[in-house]
């Protein structure tokens, strides 16, 4: 079997996130999918078991589960059916478990859009939200929270549950030093947000650092999380308006990536760019058995 590896949110190759995209692969079944996802040992794996010329159906597994949605691999698996010819034009239509998901190429840019929706910040008498998670992320609690004129508002964000097909916890943070300073304890964070937490804070005008801690999903920390951004979308635009603005995320694990969010109170468009890195073939099949 072919598959492809990419850069996904990168400025060129060897930057951004990494995906592998099996394009060829209707005949294989979820234990192998997700056999072969621990081999390749990336964030996700992308399989598509159905491809017309505007429309494509796929499975999305970490090294540990399967995934009903994801960003990067969108944008990813789009690039690479495109690049070789399997889809064709600039509006296509993903279809996962959790239904179609919209995709558009436009200039440099591969975008999809979302709809999604956002909770209320959690209580600042809630435990989540003051010492225990602070103390999952390694924080003084007085870290957690932004002042939203730093991002040209008014107003304070609080930790919030936003979702666009997964759910990520969004947690604002005081300021670029206590983001650096982010540390994750597993055992704390599991039983606040049970896939894991998505930090940001200011970065200057239309900009936002971000830092995305998965353990729950296997994923200590990734390098890109174009689900988790579009979550910032809706959690943003719910409490401040319209927003555009540029995610820088990656740094500190050296894969600098930058994704680029359009959102509206219930729906968010996500773009960045692709780019093909390697091309390879799996030797050998596994077979039809769940891993022990």
């Amino acid at each position: 079997m072919k598959f492809y590896q990419l850069d996904v949110f990168g400025s060129g190759p060897y930057s951004g996130n990494p995906l592998a995209v099996f394009p060829g692969a209707d005949h294989l079944d979820a234990a192998q999918m997700q056999m072969i996802a621990s081999e390749m040992n990336l964030s996700e794996t992308t399989f598509v078991t159905r491809a017309s010329v505007d429309s494509y159906d796929m499975r999305i597994f970490t090294p540990a589960e399967e995934l009903s949605f994801a960003g990067h691999p969108t944008i990813g698996t789009a690039f690479c059916l495109a690049h070789l010819g399997r889809v064709t034009g600039e509006h296509l239509t993903q279809r996962t478990s959790v239904g179609q998901t919209k995709v558009t190429h436009r200039n440099d840019r591969w975008w999809f859009e979302r709809p999604g929706r956002s909770h209320d910040d959690l209580e600042s008498s809630d435990e989540k939200a003051g010492g225990t998670l602070a103390e999952a992320l390694s924080l003084d609690p007085a870290e957690i929270g932004l002042e939203a004129r730093e991002l040209g508002r008014s107003g304070r964000l609080g930790p919030a549950v936003a979702d666009v097909g997964m759910g990520h916890l969004m947690i604002p943070v005081r300021d670029l030093r206590s983001l650096a300073a982010c540390s994750v304890r597993a055992d704390l964070l599991a039983p606040v947000s049970s896939v894991g937490a998505y930090c940001f804070t200011a970065a200057g005008a239309g900009r936002i650092r971000a830092r995305g801690f998965f353990p729950g999903v296997g994923i200590s920390e990734d390098p890109a999380t174009g689900s988790a951004a579009a979550e910032l979308g809706i959690y943003l635009a719910a409490r401040i308006g319209d927003i555009d603005f540029e995610i820088s995320q990656g740094r500190e694990i050296g894969r600098p990536s930058r994704l680029w969010v359009q959102a509206k109170k219930a729906s968010v468009m996500v773009g960045g760019r692709c780019d093909l890195v390697l091309e390879g073939e799996l030797v050998k099949l596994p077979p039809s058995r769940t891993p022990e």
